[in-house]
């Protein structure tokens, strides 16, 4: 992870976190203070570091990594800038257009870089479209194209667009998406989220599943995304309940070591590195059984992992 991180930002530079996204400014500061210590022992030639005339790791100022809010954040001509604040915050960031003036003039660079649709979920949904088969077998290889068949879930997008009289949308056998409003709560276990450019999109802020609802409170959901799609498009998608696993964890209260049984939720670092993408590490977030969505928890077992 730390050589991932190293290679996103090789000569230092800027984390910047916006106040929405502050829960993560601790780790990404032990990520700073291990790049650090590494720069200050680096040796060799193939360290990757910058080195001074007489062979010692550089640690001046101009050589470093920062964590910096980015309410206030004043961009540094030639400092490289790692976002840590999604699109949808922008609003709430009231300097970030010094920021983005000084990336669209070349002054600095910022990863990721900004565009909006990679945060769309709805890729789920136009992956899935029947039309667009030929074009994704094309672009992606008939290899890969088979492969994400398997692990992207069946995704539908809910376009109150009207289908002619003979049509029915895919896989629900309904005309209207007004009917799936008054699916019985067995025909219900499904997902609404929030496509992605959106304060909802992310932490399952946006989450609705259907057999958790009343029935009245699952028309008002449905009905609301049909509302909201010109701003805020809406993806239904089968629900699936993840394996159960039992894991180990430090209880700090008791001292002791407990045993919680829990659902697991991948979250993958992949790095572009050299024109190649390249996976570091993924964190695995065990969740408790009795919880159905694996985000936003307060109480999880967090197991850093390694990519093998």
């Amino acid at each position: 992870m730390l050589d991932g991180f190293r290679t996103v930002l090789p000569n230092g530079g800027d984390i910047v976190i916006s106040q929405e996204s502050a829960t993560y400014r601790p780790e990404m500061e032990w990520i700073v203070a291990r790049l650090k210590e590494q720069a200050a022992v680096a040796g060799g030639d193939d360290s990757g570091f910058p080195r001074d005339h007489n062979g010692a790791g550089i640690t001046d100022p101009g050589y470093s990594w920062r964590v910096v809010p980015a309410e206030n954040y004043e961009p540094e001509n030639e400092r490289a800038v790692y976002r840590f604040f999604e699109l949808f915050d922008l609003p709430n960031i009231p300097k970030l257009d010094n920021l983005l003036r000084a990336n669209a003039e070349g002054r600095v660079t910022i990863t990721p870089p900004i565009k909006p649709y990679l945060e769309e979920k709805m890729w789920f949904a136009l992956f899935w479209l029947k039309p667009l088969h030929e074009f994704w077998r094309r672009e992606l290889g008939e290899k890969y194209f088979t492969q994400l068949q398997k692990v992207i879930p069946y995704s539908w997008l809910l376009d109150p667009t009207p289908l002619p009289q003979h049509a029915v949308i895919p896989r629900l056998e309904i005309h209207d998406w007004r009917e799936a409003a008054k699916f019985s709560q067995k025909d219900r276990d499904l997902l609404l989220k929030v496509s992605g450019f959106s304060p909802l999109g992310w932490g399952s802020r946006g989450v609705s599943l259907g057999s958790d609802l009343a029935h009245a409170e699952w028309e008002k959901r449905i009905n609301n995304a049909l509302a909201t799609f010109d701003s805020s498009p809406t993806i239904l998608q089968r629900f699936h309940k993840g394996r159960l696993l039992e894991h180990r964890y430090w209880d700090a209260e008791s001292g002791e070591l407990k045993t919680m049984k829990g659902r697991v939720r991948l979250c993958p670092y992949y790095f572009v590195e050299n024109d190649r993408v390249k996976l570091r590490g993924a964190l695995a977030t065990i969740a408790p059984a009795d919880k159905k969505f694996l985000h936003g928890m307060r109480d999880a077992i967090l197991v850093p992992s390694k990519a093998q």
